[in-house]
């Protein structure tokens, strides 16, 4: 392995960061060298690095935070205390049930027999999306192999495409992140698959069916889509209607460690995590939940997750709640973004 002449700035980043969050600056030398960096030129940028005042600075504004993070390590600790899981199942809840156990409370649930009734559970296959919409041009994401970065840069993946060709490589590529028909897409989308959403109930008990617009997306893509670890600024639902998908869930309380860098997103891949580099995650508690068709998850504003997809895939997700569900002006206001 070839040794590195210079740190660039993202790694100076990095050891900023972890020497903020009081990481042992031995063990940050150790990850550096590693990464082809001499001993000599770890050891004097974490020495530099630490002695600067911008990172004093942020020093003591960390310490400021820390009272927060108190909350947070508190709410994990009776997380672990609970001895069911964090995901639970349910057959169908009343409207008032949901509002009172789940969406005010901020937890998450799977109910196992809502969308039973739906014409898509039994219509929507392969020969029906070409039969009912297969003409229309729609928008997806292409091009996401090149990018580590493809859900932030979603804007510049956009293609158009028939929807009888993607239908066509969706079933016939085999298992691949390359392409996804994603929310992002949903605005150019509505329109084209409007004959589908014809084959979906909106589910009065918890939505409101005339806000709709611009709330309802729709999700389809092949085997191997990951959608990386973030949260919302909304609640969720998530209805799951062919193929099933792993969500991998983590809880607001772990704020703290999920290395949070760009507005929403974590840096850390979880599908290979790596410890050396994100030695808070090792304290992390994933929740694990497999989709099948039929499941409708109620996935809460603020929950970390990590969404792959096992089989081909078709997901509905919804934002129209009958209930308050409008958290961006907050989020903007503490200059998060």
């Amino acid at each position: 392995m070839s040794i590195h002449t210079h740190i660039p700035d993202s790694w100076k980043q990095w050891i900023a960061t972890n020497i903020v969050l009081e990481q042992p600056p031995d063990g940050l030398v150790k990850v550096l060298t590693e990464n082809g960096f001499s001993v000599d030129l770890a050891r004097l940028e974490v020495q530099t690095a630490a002695a600067h005042p911008y990172v004093e600075a942020a020093k003591s504004l960390v310490r400021q935070l820390n009272k927060k993070d108190w909350l947070f390590h508190l709410q994990r600790e009776l997380e672990q205390a609970s001895s069911g899981p964090l995901v639970p199942r349910r057959k169908q809840l009343s409207s008032d049930e949901f509002l009172k156990e789940y969406y005010s409370q901020n937890r998450p649930v799977v109910m196992t027999d809502v969308l039973s009734r739906w014409r898509a559970m039994s219509k929507w296959n392969r020969e029906y999306f070409e039969q009912a919409a297969g003409s229309q041009r729609v928008e997806i994401q292409s091009g996401r192999n090149r990018d580590p970065r493809y859900e932030i840069n979603s804007a510049q993946h956009k293609r158009m495409i028939a929807f009888r060709d993607y239908v066509g490589l969706i079933y016939d590529s085999g298992q691949t992140n390359d392409y996804y028909m994603t929310a992002n897409n949903s605005g150019v989308n509505e329109a084209a698959l409007a004959a589908l959403w014809q084959d979906v109930d909106f589910l009065p008990e918890y939505l409101l069916p005339e806000n709709q617009h611009g709330r309802s997306f729709f999700w389809m893509g092949p085997a191997g889509t990951v959608t990386p670890v973030h949260h919302d600024l909304t609640n969720n639902f998530m209805a799951q209607i062919i193929g099933r998908k792993l969500v991998k869930l983590i809880s607001p309380a772990h704020l703290p460690l999920v290395y949070n860098d760009f507005h929403c997103y974590s840096a850390v891949d979880l599908n290979n995590i790596d410890y050396a580099r994100y030695p808070l995650f090792k304290h992390v508690r994933i929740e694990e939940v497999i989709l099948g068709p039929g499941d409708l998850l109620f996935l809460p504003v603020g929950w970390w997750h990590h969404v792959t997809s096992l089989d081909v895939t078709v997901t509905l997700t919804f934002t129209n709640f009958r209930w308050n569900n409008d958290f961006a002006p907050y989020y903007k206001s503490y200059g998060v973004i």
